[in-house]
């Protein structure tokens, strides 16, 4: 008998700590003046990652667009793959770039090195490539692609903190790299981003345009600050067993669209614009400087529990036909902040394990490529369409329990049990076909 009240599919990184030091800055109003703190963190990180240059910024998507307008020319192509938010080709747009969709590989979800090099013109004025769901993508094999063409490589690693390809960081491969620190990531200071490199002509060019940021970072933050209150509390275990999931549960399969709306996660957007808007311009804080100082001990141990959990899944639905898993890697080049697997009934998935008492997510990520807004940069991406109608997380954060993930395991087999059992009965049987004739 499963136990109909499960912990939740998603906890945040977030502590006691992330709150106050939030509300001091608030009440005090300390926000970027004070850049003591911001400059031991970025010290801190400059030595984890080993190179010349770390610079905190709003947020991920903000240093994503500061690289792009650093090293292309206005009206030049960047190489990017569709399955990420639609904020992140935006920014490519803000900042002079035009977005070339190059397809993702199905079973990691991340871009594919033969579609980069394939897609590569004289007007490619950089490759910006995404490591998601904590797992690095190709970075070395596409560095080389770039480095033949004398083209910069971008990396986005808001999802792959701590992840390494070939004992190197990700975000350290290529020219540049950009980190997020935004509340649902493993070092979650609300809002924030950081960009890293060993190139001092990037970095200047970053850093000046910095300085003309000027709106009010805290605004933005305490937005963050609200949500993120919310769902820690309707996620505490005892909360969310005795009430959270009840609600979500009855809205679930009676079709409450009202709550269904508000626990669904969507994937971040933006209004159509030309150029950046102003509400992006703004400064990292001296406050999340020391909420990401005093998150950092705990980045490897909590990677070292993603990766376990990551092996009970995989030796569990191993052998699980049409199921398609991540790749299991102990060497560091995945950290597993989701089990993600790819199921092409997921829906049918979703709602069974529903049913049996499991709290899981779809995939929230879309197709680009499907974007009415991005109609003029369409290309035919079949895999990223594919990945963004199977994919389902499952859970791996450092407070889940090994019990919860075996149960998850455990109801998934019943699942494919049952599906390949009525699939079967479907089917005649030989000596039923003999009869017919």
């Amino acid at each position: 008998m499963f136990n109909l009240a499960p912990n939740p599919k998603n906890r945040l990184y977030t502590n006691l700590n992330s709150y106050l030091l939030f509300l001091s800055a608030f009440f005090g109003r300390k926000s970027q003046q004070d850049r003591r703190e911001i400059e031991l963190f970025e010290k801190v990180l400059r030595e984890r990652f080993n190179t010349k240059y770390a610079v905190c910024v709003y947020q991920c998507r903000v240093g994503i667009y500061l690289a792009v307008k650093a090293l292309i020319k206005p009206g030049q192509e960047v190489v990017l793959s569709p399955y990420t938010i639609i904020d992140v080709i935006n920014m490519v747009i803000f900042a002079g770039g035009r977005p070339v969709f190059a397809d993702v590989e199905h079973q990691t979800c991340n871009i594919s090195a033969s579609e980069v090099e394939r897609l590569i013109t004289p007007n490619t004025g950089a490759v910006l490539i995404t490591h998601l769901h904590g797992l690095a993508a190709e970075a070395h094999r596409i560095k080389e692609i770039c480095d033949l063409h004398n083209i910069p490589m971008i990396e986005d690693a808001a999802q792959s903190f701590g992840v390494k390809e070939q004992g190197k960081p990700v975000g350290t491969i290529g020219d540049v790299g950009v980190f997020s620190f935004e509340m649902h990531k493993n070092i979650p200071t609300w809002l924030g981003g950081l960009v890293v490199s060993d190139r001092q002509d990037i970095i200047e060019k970053i850093c000046a345009e910095l300085k003309e940021f000027s709106n009010p970072p805290l605004p933005g933050i305490a937005q963050k600050v609200k949500k993120g209150l919310i769902q820690d509390l309707a996620s505490l275990p005892v909360i969310f067993q005795l009430f959270t999931y009840p609600i979500v549960r009855f809205s679930y399969f009676n079709s409450i669209e009202f709550i269904n709306s508000k626990v669904r996660r969507k994937p971040q957007t933006s209004k159509l614009a030309k150029e950046l808007p102003d509400v992006y311009k703004s400064q990292y804080t001296s406050f999340q400087a020391q909420l990401g100082l005093s998150q950092l001990n705990y980045v490897d141990r909590d990677i070292k529990t993603r990766i376990e959990y990551a092996n009970i899944y995989h030796e569990g639905l191993k052998d699980i036909e049409g199921l398609v898993l991540p790749p299991l890697r102990s060497d560091g080049s995945h950290t597993y902040l989701w089990f993600p697997i790819l199921c092409p009934n997921r829906e049918d998935l979703v709602r069974f394990m529903m049913e049996k008492g499991r709290h899981v997510g779809a995939g929230h990520f879309t197709s680009a490529t499907t974007s009415e807004e991005l109609v003029e940069f369409y290309r035919d991406c079949p895999n990223a369409e594919k990945v963004a109608q199977e994919v389902v997380y499952l859970p791996t954060y450092p407070s889940y329990s090994r019990r919860e993930v075996e149960k998850n395991v455990e109801v998934i087999r019943q699942y494919f049990t049952i599906d390949t059992l009525s699939a079967e009965a479907t089917e005649i049987p030989d000596s039923a076909r003999q009869l017919t004739r």
